[in-house]
């Protein structure tokens, strides 16, 4: 099964292309099925829910974080759904993952604010791991939209590491299966380290590279202990969804949008994009065929499943749209209409013909954001 959400599991591996896709929605989850004739939504669950991030276990037990109802699991599929939130105090989630750490099958699930938690029975009952909120930063972590609390944006399970990053203000490794952290240096000043998603591969044991929503793309070749920006292609300034392909260590994809959320509501639209990078960013080619050129949405979602002699590439938008391509990228498909695929409430900030909202247009950022978004303006 195909997961495709803003904060949950985006690179997979298969036998094979799979014939069903798991969408988190603002509006639940849902099961989208191939058939003869094309992709076609088969089943929707959680309704009324804002599913922000989708995961699973090798079993193929499902998970759903949720943005202020906690987490819930399917055990047949995504067919039917039952709340899993004993031992949480926050209910409000942005993140989950499902896997392996250190051998141990667990799932993981990141909070606004932003407090990590771990279970190792499937979800029955959860535990805080407090010491990610021991660190220096932790009184400066924030989010430009009310109510200006930083959230885990992302989570990430590489054998022995896990690695956890927090929208706006940290990024934190522990090999010790949470029982302590490192936090690393992105950037000495705790309001540029906006992180996205974190990338690695076990090829390139001590590359890390993030999406950082303030900066753009960054990387590091010596396991985080210094930082160094990537290069953003043309008209693009504020990465999300990132992906690279398991097997090629230096194949990227990325979307973007052009500007920043301040930009797009006032322009009406994020003129969303999706790259790729065949040398670990050193060189960006824009998708096109298929793709919409300066659409209003924002490509939210973004996953890559890989299988011996393919790839498919999966992606979202804030619009609903769910698009395809089985070739690298070079061409795309829209297979299916959902409910709008997004971070926290893009979704409202780019509909068409929309009114304004206290919690979507009252953006209020760091000097060195707003000095930047205001540079930015001149060649938009």
């Amino acid at each position: 099964m195909i997961l495709l959400s803003n904060g949950g599991t985006n690179i997979q591996r298969a036998n094979g292309p799979s014939d069903t896709i798991l969408v988190g929605t603002v509006d639940g989850v849902a099961l989208l099925v191939r058939t003869e004739r094309g992709w076609t939504v088969k089943h929707r669950a959680l309704q009324g829910v804002f599913v922000s991030a989708v995961t699973a276990l090798d079993d193929g037990t499902l998970f759903a974080a949720t943005r202020g109802v906690g987490m819930s699991r399917s055990d047949d599929g995504g067919i039917t759904w039952r709340w899993v939130n004993k031992g949480f105090e926050h209910f409000e989630f942005w993140s989950c993952r499902a896997g392996k750490l250190q051998g141990r099958d667990v799932v993981f699930a990141g909070s606004l604010p932003a407090h990590l938690y771990v279970s190792e029975n499937k979800g029955d009952t959860w535990r805080e791991l407090p010491a990610f909120r021991n660190t220096k930063s932790v009184s400066q972590w924030t989010f430009p939209p009310p109510p200006r609390i930083g959230h885990i944006k992302d989570i990430v399970l590489d054998g022995d590491r896990l690695l956890v990053g927090v929208e706006i203000g940290s990024l934190q490794v522990s090999t010790d299966f949470g029982e302590s952290f490192v936090e690393l240096p992105v950037d000495p000043n705790v309001q540029e380290c906006d992180i996205h998603r974190i990338l690695v591969n076990p090829a390139r044991p001590d590359r890390i590279i993030i999406a950082n929503g303030i900066v753009g793309m960054m990387s590091s070749e010596d396991g985080g202990a210094t930082w160094r920006k990537i290069p953003m292609p043309h008209a693009a300034n504020y990465p999300d969804a990132i992906v690279i392909h398991p097997d090629r260590p230096d194949l990227l994809f990325m979307s973007a949008g052009v500007g920043w959320p301040v930009h797009w509501y006032e322009l009406g639209r994020a003129r969303g994009k999706i790259f790729r990078s065949p040398d670990a960013g050193k060189t960006w080619e824009r998708l096109l065929g298929g793709l919409p050129n300066g659409q209003r949405a924002l490509f939210s979602a973004l996953t890559i499943e890989c299988w011996d002699g393919g790839y498919g590439l999966y992606a979202a938008d804030t619009d609903g749209q769910v698009f395809e391509s089985l070739d690298g990228g070079e061409s795309w498909t829209i297979i299916a209409d959902v409910p709008p695929v997004s971070k926290a409430d893009f979704y409202k900030g780019l509909v068409r013909d929309r009114v304004k909202l206290a919690n979507v247009d009252d953006i209020v950022a760091s000097a060195t954001a707003s000095q930047r978004w205001k540079d930015a303006e001149k060649g938009l």
